[in-house]
């Protein structure tokens, strides 16, 4: 076959077999079958099947009267999906065959979009539909995900239809099996639909081994289908499905992975599903470990344990496995035999390799991941991950604020590495530019009652906190995935000028955020030494610090902008007007320099903060006294593009300030924006970032309470620009080449990458409120069984009883 894209007019059209599957359908089958025949295909070229499982409803009654040109191709029994489909496929005469449950109906460019899709590549031999709900605007399929235990999920699935961009075909891990379009001779070769499967997981199967084998899977937004509902999995009660979703998944990873994988990610599901048992049963109260140590003294108070049957089915599906092993083991060998791909290279098909194992907590799944080195299989495939701003991005119209741009770099820079990276800012940040901002801002901005909302539509595989003061508003009891704090300061010093709250509670809010995350960052050297004994306060151990925290300083983008000086000498300043920073003697001394030489300009900028009610300190004072001079121009709060334009056009900037505790150990955003522009700075010479501009020579740094050496400084940079010009250059080399977030990034990147739980935040995150609501129909049982056999009394000690347990 030569793989080209069609042409309407050209004879050159492939055969193509429609295979509907019924079983007792009858209801859904005239709207689907109607809905082929209208297809924009020629009709010499595409033969229409339907595979009946035996249907008692009369559904191949009402075929052979109204769909007379349907082949129906009659099953003794109900064979299931897969063999059903693959009688159909073996009987098929098309050069390709598509699959489509009995409950859609197609779009009339289906079968064209399907074949014009696997015609565009030349290794392409399957192609899967964009599936929509019955109206057209939820989605069901656009694109696949798998993970590494083996569960196959639907990307966007329930989403709007809006949220899913059309676009041309591209890779994905499999196609869904009720809408899809393949080769028939590579299906029958590859050995089809696993028929040991019955139903479930058998188009994620399928999909994994045509990529073993060599072949490409596509996902074709073109092709379109509609869903009436999700009829044939709900036939069957919760405790068969589970069956079918564990023993299919445990089927998959004994089939498909390599022999240097398989064992390990096999023992690693096993683990988990047997974790998920014992924890299930833990909170339903119906199993206290401690009833099995052999140091307890006590009887135990149950003679015999219950499982409920959905609990049971993860046993039942084990044993299944057990029973079909020789089978399975006959499967993968021919498939070992034949692979031509590693398991690392569709690493990034899976998209969500750590996203979601059904009834296990992530802090069991990333503890088994990494004791079996399963991250390192998945390393490549990029993350989702959500950043909380506690602060204003730099959005094009929206002012700069330095946390907010610290937020920004590091969402940026892991969007370097490949990251699928989504900001939260607060709401008030918006300030009224709902219509000027990207939908996603709008939609992802967050109140403190909205922030579980914002998690569970963005669905990340990690969440970054930026700053420890909005970790307590983030529901984190509620996440299973890993949660990373970083401060871009101490934040307590901070916290005292605003007069919000006491010493003692805003210790013991921010120890309560350290103890809640699992990775820990922070601006600078200086600053990790001094968290270091928070988090030893937080409960973190040695080998935590050592294994868990990172210093990554602010950092820019590797582009730097030109520059375009012009005129006179000009300095700028700029920043919010916080209390606890106080230029004045700086500033001061910079006016006395200019008006004492008659040149230079001072262009000041800078505002109360624009979300929070943050006192200005001395600045409004200060303020007044700078605009009485004609060498200074009051800016105010301009948007971050138009700061940045002004930067490119200064000579130098100033950002001296008196010295305290809180500016001691801060690594100034607003710096590292100012060298990234390319203006050398006057900085004092206390600070970290002070070593970096003594080390590339990049500005001037000095005492901020000595004046004469201040007035020195800034009358030498008047006398010798070029000096300021080299000064300048090497200003940006600092930016290219230790302040960019494509080289510090990485320990954040690798922990993403390589994430693990820590037994404590997993803990803490942990809400003895959740197990009452898990399971209300056995809480319910029980206790009308305590009131029956001990009245009201005996129902409130079992009751309190119970509470302590969970406690526990």
């Amino acid at each position: 076959m030569t793989n080209s894209p069609i042409d309407n007019h050209s004879p050159d059209w492939p055969t193509i077999s429609l295979i509907v599957l019924n079983y007792n359908g009858k209801q859904h089958l005239q709207e689907c079958l109607g809905s082929l025949l209208k297809l924009d295909y020629p009709e010499h070229c595409r033969e229409i099947l339907l595979v009946d499982n035996a249907s008692s409803d009369g559904s191949q009654d009402l075929v052979g009267e109204q769909f007379p040109s349907v082949r129906i191709i009659q099953n003794a029994g109900n064979l299931g999906f897969a063999a059903g489909n693959n009688v159909g496929a073996r009987q098929a005469t098309g050069e390709y065959i598509a699959f489509l449950n009995n409950d859609m109906r197609v779009d009339a460019q289906f079968a064209h979009a399907l074949v014009t899709a696997v015609r565009s590549d030349s290794t392409a031999v399957c192609a899967g539909a964009k599936i929509l709900s019955w109206d057209g605007t939820l989605v069901d399929f656009a694109g696949s995900a798998g993970h590494f235990a083996g569960y196959a999920y639907q990307v966007a699935n329930g989403k709007p239809s809006s949220a899913v961009a059309d676009g041309t075909a591209r890779p994905v891990l499999f196609a869904c099996g009720g809408a899809m379009l393949i080769d028939r001779q590579v299906f029958l070769d590859v050995g089809g639909f696993d028929e040991d499967f019955f139903a479930v997981y058998e188009d994620f199967d399928l999909g994994w081994r045509l990529w073993l084998l060599g072949h490409t899977v596509l996902y074709a937004p073109g092709a379109v289908v509609y869903h009436h509902h999700h009829g044939t999995l709900h036939r069957f009660n919760a405790h068969r499905r589970a069956v079918l979703l564990k023993r299919n998944s445990l089927y998959s990873v004994i089939k498909n992975y390599s022999d240097e994988n398989m064992s390990r990610i096999l023992a690693a599901a096993l683990l988990g599903n047997n974790e998920e048992i014992v924890t299930q049963a833990q909170q339903r109260g119906q199993l206290n470990l401690a009833d099995f140590s052999f140091l307890s003294r006590l009887k135990p108070k149950r003679a015999t344990i219950e499982l409920n049957k959905v609990d049971a089915a993860t046993l039942a599906a084990t044993h299944d496995v057990v029973q079909h092993m020789s089978q399975m083991m006959a499967k993968r060998a021919v498939i070992q035999s034949r692979r031509v791909r590693r398991d690392e290279e569709l690493a990034a098909l899976f998209h969500w390799p750590f996203r979601y194992w059904p009834g296990v907590s992530g802090h069991t799944q990333y503890a088994l991941a990494d004791a079996f080195g399963i991250q390192s299989i998945y390393e490549s495939a990029p993350r989702r991950v959500l950043i909380f701003s506690s602060d204003i991005l730099p959005y094009p119209g929206l002012p700069t604020v330095g946390s907010g741009l610290r937020a920004w770099g590091l969402g940026q820079g892991l969007k370097a590495c490949g990251h699928d990276v989504h900001f939260s800012m607060p709401r008030a940040a918006l300030n009224g530019r709902t219509t000027e901002l990207p939908p996603e801002v709008v939609e992802n901005a967050w109140e403190h009652h909205t922030m579980l909302s914002v998690v569970r539509k963005v669905e990340p595989d990690a969440v970054v906190v930026c700053n420890w003061a909005i970790m307590a508003l983030l529901p984190t009891e509620l996440l299973s995935v890993p949660v990373i704090l970083d401060q871009h300061g101490p934040h307590m010093l901070e916290r005292e000028y605003q007069n919000y709250g006491d010493y003692d509670s805003n210790a013991r809010y921010k120890l309560e955020a350290l103890g809640k995350s699992d990775f820990f960052t922070c601006a600078g050297y200086k600053q990790q030494r001094y968290f270091e004994k928070w988090l030893k306060d937080a409960g973190w151990s040695d080998q935590e610090i050592a294994e868990r925290s990172a210093a990554i300083p602010v950092s820019l983008s590797p582009e730097l902008p030109e520059r375009h000086p012009a005129g006179e000498t000009t300095f700028v300043y700029g920043g919010v007007f916080l209390p606890w920073q106080d230029p004045s003697v700086s500033l001061s001394t910079l006016v006395e320099a200019m008006e004492s030489r008659k040149a230079g300009k001072l262009l000041f900028y800078g505002g109360r903060h624009p979300v929070y009610p943050v006192a200005p300190g001395m600045f409004e004072s200060l303020l007044a006294q700078l605009q009485t001079s004609a060498h200074v121009g009051i800016c105010g709060m301009v948007s971050h593009d138009e700061l940045i334009d002004s930067y490119t056009r200064a000579h130098v900037a100033i950002d001296l300030m008196k010295r305290n505790p809180e500016r001691e150990l801060a690594f100034t955003t607003r710096t590292v924006e100012y060298l990234w522009c390319g203006l050398p700075v006057i900085y004092n010479d206390y600070s970290e970032l002070s070593d970096y501009i003594r080390e590339y020579d990049a500005g001037w740094t000095v005492d901020p309470e000595d004046r004469e050496a201040i007035r020195r400084i800034i009358e030498d940079i008047l006398a010798n620009p070029a000096a300021v010009a080299e000064r300048s250059r090497n200003a940006q080399r600092l930016a290219r080449e230790r302040l960019n977030w494509s080289s510090t990034v990485a320990p954040l990147d690798s922990f993403i990458r390589h994430p693990r739980m820590r037994e404590s935040a997993h803990m803490i995150r942990q809400a003895p409120a959740r197990v009452i609501t898990r399971n209300m129909r056995y809480l319910l049982r029980e206790a009308w069984l305590h009131y029956r056999r001990s009245g009201p009394l005996g129902l409130w000690r079992e009751g309190t009883a119970f509470l302590k347990r969970q406690a526990r």
